[in-house]
């Protein structure tokens, strides 16, 4: 799938300084994570200075992925590799993005204005089916196991957990994982352990809404 945004004025280096603010890590650190992706061509790069390209959502998708899943910079393409390509594996969904785009494309659709909570009345069937409007601050959630001594990093699945405000002010989720995995019900952590058999040791790393808000506004 081949996204293709309006021209935008952030460079790459705003970028992570951006990042590393609404994540809450440093700024050097940030740097280091963009400096690795980049250099596996996973950043749009022209040049340097003046000739420096111009910022796309897709390239904050991946710098939030990389920064928000890595503990240290020098594991930004091992993150990357492990969630950015993670597709809906839910039975019922007709969504086909990859995770690093569907990030993307929430990242380009905002800011939004959206209606007052007492506005937003979905029926009861849809309530149940994806929740309250409170979860989609929770905005992405990467689920990563600890692997166990004599496991490796590569034998365990990875899942993420996408959920945005759509224009009504209504909450969606998409739930990724792995092309192979499919998902009867569910759309929270809990219901991924499941797919474990007896591993018993997982990080989650959660990215709030008000963090890709404040990305989208400095691409714009």
């Amino acid at each position: 799938m081949i996204l293709s945004w309006d021209i935008l004025m952030l460079t790459s280096i705003a970028l992570a300084d951006v990042v590393a603010d609404v994540l809450g890590i440093t700024r050097e650190s940030a740097q280091l994570h963009l400096k690795m992706i980049r250099a596996a061509g996973k950043i749009t790069f022209k040049g340097y200075g003046r000739a420096a390209a111009a910022m796309t959502p897709l390239d904050a998708s991946r710098l939030v992925i990389a920064s928000a899943g890595s503990i240290f910079a020098k594991d930004s393409i091992d993150v990357l590799a492990r969630f950015a390509k993670l597709v809906p594996i839910s039975k019922r969904t007709r969504h086909t993005a990859t995770l690093e785009e569907s990030l993307a494309q929430r990242i380009a659709e905002l800011p939004m204005d959206i209606p007052h909570l007492e506005r937003v009345s979905p029926s009861p069937e849809w309530q149940q089916r994806f929740g309250s409007r409170r979860l989609a601050e929770t905005a992405l959630q990467l689920l990563d196991p600890i692997p166990a001594y004599s496991e490796t990093t590569n034998q365990l699945p990875r899942y993420a957990i996408l959920r945005w405000l759509d224009h009504r002010g209504h909450s969606n989720v998409l739930v990724f994982g792995p092309e192979w995995e499919s998902l009867d019900r569910g759309t929270e952590i809990s219901d991924l352990l499941d797919h474990y058999s007896n591993h018993g040791l997982f990080q989650v790393r959660i990215v709030r809404r008000q963090a890709l808000v404040d990305i989208a506004k400095a691409l714009k």
